[in-house]
């Protein structure tokens, strides 16, 4: 350990003149004057009683004497009392400082003992201690570093010793200092002896720096050896895929054919997902229109009975939707990429809206249709649960004639199974795991045509089952029915205030009155379904098919609209974010804009959020629109 501190001086030597006297010293000094003043006592009183006198001298001379033994004593008990205190401040001072030997002895200690180098400087930049360890780091000039040395000098020393393999010592030099000038994060240090350092420091409150030199040259060499291994896998997956490449091309003429029907069923299953991939816009173009146009439709004042009729149609038009959208991401499973969005929902939000979509069709076909209401919630994706209940359901009213089916559910622990009942006409056991093969239908008498389906629905609720975690479990017997069910965990109820939330919707309605609405869309469906649910919401809506025309009208209106709402896929390749910059541009200032697109990626919405738009997906729920426009306006 070394340390900048001032050269400790021995102990003075008694005599020594022009040192001052030590505690030991005066103690040594007051023993001497005791013992002179005590003799001097004793002569005195030899005189006293040896002296007499015929004229009564030896009395007084007597009298004298006692008064000159009370003050020596009296002086000699003072210098007792002063001694006394002199030792107890020497031994004071004596366990002050080996106290503070034993403190100073401790640090120094802990910190030779850290594994990392350690530094200290003062103020001025100067060394104050250091331990080995920093030492050990530079062999070549450790001889040299002492306390007291500045930094800037202790480092061109480094330098000009070539302690550092790169860069090189001008360039390290230059950049240890602007570092040490900034402190802005570590320093590495790869030394010459293929050592790497790692520098930390800080300022402390005098304004001085302590710095911890950490060797991570593990680190780098567990890296270096990562990569290297990383290199050679490569290298080896090289050599083998030239190998690989080799026995296929050995290999070409035996297994062509093997080949060529491969590539066909991947060309086949890739064009059915690019298909309904690329079909997502034009599929939900006019249910989105639709869509619109029965909100509008419903925020007019209707007779009890078309009221009744919109909101079946919407009901319908929900079912739809769910339905599209389950398939399109369906259509994903087989690339895994599909997410389920689990959450708790009361079991009612799935069965109710069932057992209003599917009366009509039981009632058609004379079959009793009985959904049990349950109070049960439960923890899984809506719409994908939906869709398994809802293939159980159609699939039952499909193959019962003129019998009964019965959807209800039945708690079993920390779960609850959802169960389909029908008295048709049964599945032979040999027959249950081939209905959940793709394309597979059992022929029954009464299903031809178009109520023999498919044959995807179960293969579908299997996948589906698969990707949710939810058992599916079938009981069947020829001639008395079937059973289809699928165990859902059990969610958390959270209680909902239907009241609150209608109020907050009508509140909502009314913020949009007077909004001024530019809507841009190439469909002139979805346009005419927007103008009417925009102005059954007393909005003032103009419309523009394209970019240009947008353009056009935006310079003929007398102040720039409140709201943009566009179509993201627009004519001749034109895209809805890069026209709202556009329009934005053209009015000198950035309007609040919405963006409406079938396009569910994590992409689009990211391209979105970049523009300063909102992402609606489609169909548009006009609840949520008018939701969202009221936070945009208001």
């Amino acid at each position: 350990m070394r340390e900048l501190s001032a050269p400790v001086r021995p102990d003075p030597v008694p005599g020594d003149p022009g040192r001052p006297p030590s505690a030991a010293d005066r103690v040594a000094e007051l023993e001497r004057e005791n013992a002179k003043l005590r003799r001097i006592n004793k002569v005195l009183m030899d005189r006293v009683e040896r002296s007499m006198d015929f004229q009564g001298g030896a009395f007084s001379l007597f009298q004298t004497a006692i008064v000159l033994e009370h003050k020596v004593r009296e002086r000699t008990l003072e210098l007792e009392r002063a001694l006394h205190k002199l030792e107890d401040s020497n031994r004071d001072l004596a366990r002050a400082k080996e106290l503070a030997e034993t403190m100073r002895t401790r640090l120094f200690e802990a910190i030779e003992s850290v594994s990392e180098g350690f530094a200290l400087f003062d103020a001025d930049d100067r060394l104050v201690l250091c331990n080995r360890k920093y030492l050990s780091y530079w062999p070549a000039v450790s001889d040299r570093i002492q306390a007291g040395i500045r930094f800037s000098e202790l480092a061109a020393m480094v330098a000009r010793a070539a302690a550092m393999t790169e860069p090189p010592p001008e360039l390290w030099l230059r950049e240890r200092l602007e570092h040490r000038h900034d402190m802005n994060g570590p320093f590495l240090n790869q030394l010459a002896d293929g050592r790497w350092i790692q520098v930390n420091e800080r300022r402390t409150r005098d304004g001085g720096v302590v710095g911890v030199y950490t060797d991570i040259t593990d680190i780098k060499e567990a890296e270096a050896r990562r990569r290297a291994s990383e290199q050679a896998e490569k290298s080896a997956l090289m050599l083998l895929n030239d190998q690989l490449q080799e026995e296929v091309r050995d290999r070409v003429a035996a297994e062509a054919a093997l080949r060529l029907a491969k590539a066909e069923a991947e060309q086949a299953n890739l064009s059915k997902t690019r298909f309904l991939a690329a079909a997502s816009h034009d599929l939900l173009q006019p249910l989105n229109a639709a869509r619109l146009f029965v909100s509008a439709l419903a925020d007019l004042e209707q007779p009890a009975q078309n009221a009744e009729l919109v909101h079946n149609i919407d009901i319908a038009l929900a079912s739809v939707e769910d339905l599209l959208a389950a398939l399109l991401d369906i259509s994903k499973l087989d690339a895994g990429a599909v997410t389920p969005e689990v959450a708790d929902f009361p079991l009612r939000s799935v069965l109710a809206p069932l057992a209003t979509e599917y009366a009509a069709v039981a009632a058609e076909r004379g079959i009793t249709l009985s959904v049990v209401g349950s109070g049960a919630v439960v923890r899984s994706d809506m719409r994908l649960l939906r869709r398994i209940v809802q293939n159980f359901l159609s699939n039952a009213l499909r193959y019962v004639q003129g019998g009964r089916v019965v959807v209800g559910c039945r708690r079993s622990g920390a779960n609850v199974r959802i169960e389909v009942w029908d008295n048709g006409p049964g599945i032979p056991p040999d027959k249950i795991a081939e209905i959940f093969q793709e394309f597979r239908r059992l022929d029954t008498p009464g299903t031809k045509g178009r109520d023999r389906g498919m044959g995807l629905g179960l293969a579908i609720v299997d996948r589906v089952a698969r990707v949710l975690g939810h058992p599916i479990t079938v009981h069947s017997e020829v001639g008395r029915g079937s059973v289809f069910a699928v165990t859902v965990p059990r969610g958390i109820e959270r209680r909902v205030m239907r009241p609150a939330a209608t109020a907050a919707a009508r509140q909502l309605g009314n913020r949009l009155a007077g909004t001024s609405v530019l809507v841009l869309d190439n469909e002139p469906a979805v346009v005419a379904g927007m103008e009417a649910l925009l102005r059954g919401w007393a909005c003032d809506v103009v419309s523009a098919g394209s970019g240009e025309e947008a353009l056009a009208l935006l310079s003929g209106m007398p102040q720039p609209p409140d709201l943009l709402i566009a179509d993201y896929h627009l004519d001749d390749g034109a895209l809805g974010v890069n026209e709202v910059a556009r329009l934005r541009a053209a009015c000198g200032r950035i309007l609040p804009a919405v963006i409406i697109t079938a396009n569910r990626t994590a992409e689009l919405a990211e391209e979105a959020k970049a523009a300063g738009c909102l992402i609606l997906n489609k169909p548009v729920k006009p609840a949520q629109l008018r939701a969202v426009m009221s936070g945009l306006v208001g």
